[in-house]
């Protein structure tokens, strides 16, 4: 659940208010997600304090340094039941560094010399989505365990409402949630472009039984 919320991806200049979703399944509040950067640095966090039965609660902070193509990613999760703390370093569109703790979360794909070009962070890949002109371009994310591609439709536009449908798959690498596997979904995006402005107003993303809907606050 909390990976879907994170798959659910640069700023520059002065500091940037927050971009805040409120993460929902089944129109039941389960937390929120916020987006931020300040120059070279963004941050992606999200808390989960009200999944059913508290299962799935936990927080994830992203923070990556850098640019879309080379940067230094931490990523740190926490739950009752587990913690990890994954940090990535791409130069280039390329891995050269990955490193996991504790190292039983080690993947295949946790090897850089598996890991294909043309790679982003989970944090910058996200910013593509939030920040996107038109629909997004298609991006490869890697989070140190497993590539993901997202790929776009041309999206349909009425009035001041532009849909992008994506596709997420994962490429290499486990899929999320062990032991379930989940490898792939589909994605909504719609936004808002009024006003010859572009805003993420609503994100869906569907597996399964699952369908999580971040929606901006």
């Amino acid at each position: 659940m909390k990976q879907m919320v994170f798959c659910c991806a640069l700023i520059v200049g002065a500091p940037a208010a927050a971009e805040t979703y409120s993460v929902s399944l089944g129109g039941k509040t389960l937390g929120q997600l916020s987006y931020v950067g300040a120059g070279k640095k963004v941050t992606l966090s999200s808390t989960l304090d009200n999944t059913p039965l508290g299962v799935f609660n936990g927080t994830f902070v992203g923070t990556s340094t850098g640019s879309v193509t080379s940067s230094t990613f931490t990523g740190d999760s926490k739950s009752s039941r587990k913690q990890r703390v994954v940090e990535v370093k791409i130069a280039k569109g390329r891995a050269i560094e990955t490193t996991i703790t504790p190292v039983d979360e080690l993947t295949e794909l946790s090897d850089i010399t598996l890991v294909p070009a043309g790679i982003m962070d989970p944090v910058r890949a996200m910013g593509q989505l939030f920040h996107a002109k038109g629909c997004p371009e298609a991006v490869q994310m890697y989070d140190g365990r497993r590539v993901v591609t997202m790929r776009s439709d041309a999206g349909t536009q009425t009035g001041d409402t532009l849909i992008c449908a994506v596709s997420y798959k994962v490429t290499a690498g486990p899929g999320h949630l062990s032991p379930l596997g989940i490898s792939s979904a589909k994605m909504a995006l719609i936004y808002d472009v009024s006003e010859g402005q572009q805003v993420l107003q609503n994100l869906k993303i569907s597996s399964g039984i699952f369908s999580v809907s971040l929606d901006r606050q």
